[in-house]
């Protein structure tokens, strides 16, 4: 063996595959070749744009449609499509294929970047994961170019549509209109139920489609689906119909978001914005003139995310059931953490804890940070502004390219930090044996609080 081998961990080879898509992503960005003659985008704008579309998210310093030309665009949406399934899962998926074997370290890596633990079938999951996925965007490009092609044409009606079907199913909310992302379109059925549609898919989890396609393709009740596939349905389902609600609450009178709409495009907008908090970023309405309210809901459900294994962010919908089953037990002294005839195990309640933990440290870290370099913005506008980097979302109250160079760095270690996972970021950094003191159980005492 070479003395110069390095052996690096699974969560370390993710972390160094995120950092060579986002360098070679900004160098390509930044040739001539890929933008428009009247850019005024520098290298660090290129850089800042090619962390939020691997880490899809979608804030930007530079628009899209304002500084990239049509192999720019091309160039943005690999690096989305890559960043969606990430650079592990393609490398994986072209090595079976090709009928190679995987060693132990090579499969654990392509698992971890997955978020599947389970090895059976996993031949069969990876492929039906890319297959789903080019076959849900191509379906959401078709329906999109029947509003797009009578707009702009045949030749940028269909790119526009492909370009926007591939950022809402990885849930990057990037979008080639300008600025106003897709404001002029709020009351448009096609665009919006379609958009959602995509993110609602992309953030339930390859997993979960998995398990649907399983059943179904072997002619099963539905009702045999597995304990995860059901918990991250009825969760999603109640989450988008309180967030619908609760947007038509605090904005029905707000003429400058919804106020001035019919009752039904008052009700799609809702549903839009709830589902694009789940970690899309496409903006519908202006956030700056939203009521504060409205914000400080929309920051809870960004923190909420979407399901593991798919393209959304957050901590995660099942790792906050678990804490708010987990808290129920304790306040009613039940020996158990039970839930539809389950009891969930320790090693996922520490999972959840450690996630939101570590989660909630980088929100208040990045929130102290950004409040420092950028103090003349308000703050709840900031904490806006960070939570949508961190947990990946990518909508913004107008604050991104008005930061200060030193804020946009700090906006994008979060979305990285986001994109890559807290518990993956600390697993990268525990390369050291533990030591028999700290392998040692000692004898237990209680500690009051």
């Amino acid at each position: 063996m070479s003395p110069f081998r390095i052996k690096l961990s699974p969560s370390q080879r993710i972390i160094i595959s995120f950092l060579f898509v986002i360098l070679t992503g900004s160098i390509l960005l930044s040739l001539p070749i890929s933008q428009i003659s009247t850019s005024t985008a520098s290298y660090w704008d290129h850089l800042f744009t090619s962390v939020s579309m691997v880490c899809v998210t979608g804030l930007f310093t530079k628009a899209v449609a304002e500084t990239y030309s049509t192999f720019g665009q091309i160039i943005c949406m690999m690096l989305i499509q890559i960043g969606g399934l990430s650079l592990i899962g393609f490398i994986g998926l072209f090595a079976l294929r090709g009928g190679r074997k995987m060693n132990f370290i090579n499969m654990a890596t392509l698992q971890e970047a997955l978020n599947r633990s389970d090895t059976k079938y996993f031949r069969n999951f990876l492929k039906s994961a890319f297959g789903f996925t080019l076959a849900v965007e191509a379906f959401g490009a078709l329906l999109l170019s029947f509003h797009f092609v009578p707009e702009f044409g045949w030749a940028r009606g269909l790119f526009t549509s492909i370009f926007i079907a591939i950022s809402a199913f990885c849930n990057a909310g990037f979008d080639n209109f300008g600025a106003t992302s897709i404001m002029r379109y709020v009351d448009n059925p096609l665009i919006n139920i379609t958009l959602a549609s995509l993110i609602i898919m992309g953030g339930l989890g390859f997993s979960v489609w998995f398990d649907l396609q399983t059943q179904i393709g072997q002619k099963r009740s539905l009702r045999k689906l597995g304990f995860h596939t059901k918990i991250v349905l009825g969760l999603t389902a109640t989450i988008l119909t309180l967030g619908t609600l609760t947007t038509l609450l605090t904005e029905w009178n707000n003429p400058s978001t919804i106020g001035q709409l019919s009752f039904g495009h008052k009700l799609l907008a809702s549903f839009f914005q709830t589902v694009t908090m789940r970690t899309a970023g496409f903006a519908s309405i202006d956030y700056t003139k939203a009521e504060p309210i409205t914000l400080l809901l929309y920051i809870f459900q960004m923190m909420l995310g979407g399901a593991p294994g798919g393209t959304a962010g957050g901590i995660k919908i099942t790792a906050f059931l678990t804490l708010v089953l987990y808290a129920r037990s304790e306040i009613l002294g039940l020996p158990h953490t039970n839930f539809m005839g389950r009891t969930i195990d320790n090693l996922s309640i520490r999972k959840a804890f450690a996630t939101f933990s570590v989660f909630l440290l980088m929100f208040i870290i990045g929130l102290f940070a950004l409040a420092l370099t950028d103090d003349r913005q308000p703050l709840l506008f900031l904490m806006f502004e960070v939570m949508s980097a961190l947990a990946t979302v990518g909508v913004t109250a107008n604050q991104t390219p008005s930061l200060t160079m030193a804020g946009q760095a700090v906006i994008m270690a979060l979305m990285f930090f986001g994109r890559i996972g807290p518990l993956s970021i600390l697993a990268s950094l525990s390369v050291r044996k533990l030591s028999k003191t700290e392998s040692l159980q000692y004898a237990k005492s209680s500690m009051l609080v």
